[in-house]
C-alpha cells in the first residue's frame, strides 16, 4: 500500500497545488474519478476555531485540492465539504474556520448532514450499526481532509480518527457511555471504520493529511498547542497512512491504540514491510517531536482502566479553571454521563465519580477553561511501572 509523505513548510497555494497533485498522481487517485464524479470533502472542523490554532483543517490547503480537481477533471465536478461538530451548527463553525471566502470562491456546495443512513459492520466487537449523514455515504468519492494532532483520549487523530466526523453533533456523545474506557473506544472507532469500510467498498476513498500545522500535546482542541510539522500525507488506506504519521510526529506507536487495533482487525495495512513510502523519507522529519497528551498510557496501563472503579484512582479528571472560563455550558452539553453540570450563572460543576474521562468537555471548550488535575498518587506508581515495562 502507497503511502505519500511530502514536506511543505507552509501555507502557499501553489507549492500545496503542486504537492497535492502529485501526492493525488502517485495514488493513482485521478484514474477513480471522472468530470462527473460527485465528491464529498470530509475536513475536521472540531469546532470554532482559527486555522493559527492547527486545530482544524486548514482552507488554503482545502483550496488547493479544490482547484487541482477542477484543473485535472474539469470545472464540472460537484463538490459538497461537511463535518459534524459537537455542539455547533456547521456553518457557523466554518464561518469561525476560515473557510466562508473560499467556499464562495470555489462554489462549494456545504451540505446540511440532517439526513441520516445506517451503515453497518458485519463483524462488530461493540457496535454493529450507525447512523451516519447520508451525505457523506452517497457521493462516487470521498475525500477525507484530517489534521495531523494528538488527542488526550485517543493519543494521535488522524485518518481514521476524523472519520467520527460521520456520527451527527450530538449523537457522538452516546458512545462514550457504552465504550466507556479507551480501549473500548478504539473498539468502537474501528467497528465504524469497519462499517464505513463495508459501505463505500464500490467508491473510492482518499485520504489527505494537514499535517503543515499540527497540534500537539493535550489535544485535540484548545487545551493542545500548535506545531510547525511541515508534513502532507495521502493514501487510499487510513491505517497506513495513520502508521506513517505517528512516526512523523516521533510518538510510540505502542499508545496509538486505536491503529493497533485497526491492524489486528485486518482493516487496513501495519506492516512497515507492506508500506510502499513515496516522497520524503521519515527521517527527513527528524527534527518534528510531536509532544504527547500528558501522563498517557500504553496498552499494558489502558487494560488496567477496564476496571470501572480504577478510573478514579489512577487518571487525573476534568477541572474548571475558573479565570478564563465564560460559562458558556459546552462543556455540559457534550458531557456523556451528564458528570458535568451547569446552573445559569455559575461555574460547571463535575461530579468526579461520575466522569468516564473521555475529555468530550475538554475538546468541546472554547477558552481552554478545561484543564488536567494532577494524577492521583496510586496512577503515578502504575504509570512509573508501566513506562518501565516498556523501557
Amino acid at each position: 500500500m502507497k503511502v505519500v509523505l511530502q514536506k511543505c513548510s507552509q501555507y502557499n497555494l501553489n507549492e500545496l497545488k503542486e504537492k497535492i497533485k502529485y501526492s493525488l498522481q502517485e495514488i493513482g487517485a485521478f484514474q477513480k474519478m471522472t468530470a462527473n464524479s460527485s465528491i464529498f470533502l470530509k475536513v475536521n472542523c472540531v469546532g470554532p476555531f482559527s486555522p493559527d490554532f492547527g486545530i482544524t483543517t486548514h482552507p488554503i490547503f482545502v483550496k488547493a485540492l479544490v482547484q487541482v480537481l477542477k484543473e485535472t477533471l474539469g470545472k464540472t465536478i460537484k463538490l459538497t465539504i461537511g463535518d459534524n461538530p459537537a455542539t455547533r451548527d456547521f456553518r457557523y463553525v466554518l464561518k469561525k474556520c476560515g473557510f466562508e471566502e473560499m467556499i464562495q470562491e470555489e462554489n462549494i456546495r456545504v451540505f446540511e448532514g440532517k439526513d441520516f443512513v445506517k451503515i453497518t459492520n458485519s463483524n462488530p466487537k461493540i457496535y454493529s450499526s450507525f447512523e451516519v449523514s447520508q451525505e457523506m455515504i452517497n457521493h462516487d468519492v470521498f475525500i477525507n481532509l484530517p489534521k495531523l494532532k494528538t488527542h488526550t483520549l485517543a493519543y494521535i487523530t488522524c485518518a481514521e480518527k476524523n472519520l467520527f466526523g460521520l456520527i451527527y453533533g450530538l449523537n457522538k456523545s452516546a458512545w462514550h457511555v457504552k465504550a466507556s474506557t479507551p480501549l473500548a473506544f478504539g473498539e468502537a472507532m474501528n467497528d465504524l471504520y469497519g462499517a464505513f469500510l463495508e459501505a463505500t467498498q464500490d467508491k473510492t476513498v482518499i485520504h489527505l493529511c494537514d499535517g503543515i500545522l499540527g497540534l500537539e500535546g493535550d489535544g485535540p482542541s484548545s487545551a493542545g498547542s500548535a506545531i510547525w510539522s511541515g508534513a502532507l500525507l495521502c493514501s487510499l488506506d487510513a491505517v497506513a497512512l495513520d502508521y506513517i504519521a505517528c512516526r512523523v510526529m516521533d510518538l510510540d506507536m505502542h499508545k496509538f491504540f486505536i491503529n493497533e487495533i485497526a491492524r489486528n482487525r485486518h482493516y487496513g495495512t501495519y506492516n512497515p514491510n507492506e508500506i510502499e513510502l513515496c516522497g520524503e523519507k521519515i527521517e527527513s522529519f527528524q527534527n518534528v517531536h510531536f509532544k504527547p497528551p500528558k501522563n498517557s498510557l500504553s496498552i499494558f496501563g489502558l487494560k488496567l482502566l477496564k476496571i470501572k472503579w480504577m478510573k478514579n484512582i489512577l487518571l487525573e479528571h476534568p477541572k474548571i479553571n475558573k479565570k478564563i472560563c465564560i460559562r458558556c455550558g459546552e462543556c455540559s452539553k457534550i458531557c456523556p454521563p451528564k458528570a458535568m453540570t451547569i446552573k445559569k450563572g455559575n461555574y460547571p460543576h463535575l461530579k468526579n465519580t461520575s466522569c468516564i474521562r473521555c475529555w468530550c468537555c475538554g475538546e468541546v471548550c472554547p477558552q481552554n477553561a478545561i484543564q488536567k488535575s494532577h494524577r492521583p498518587f496510586i496512577g503515578k506508581i502504575l504509570i512509573k511501572q508501566d513506562k518501565n515495562k516498556k523501557s
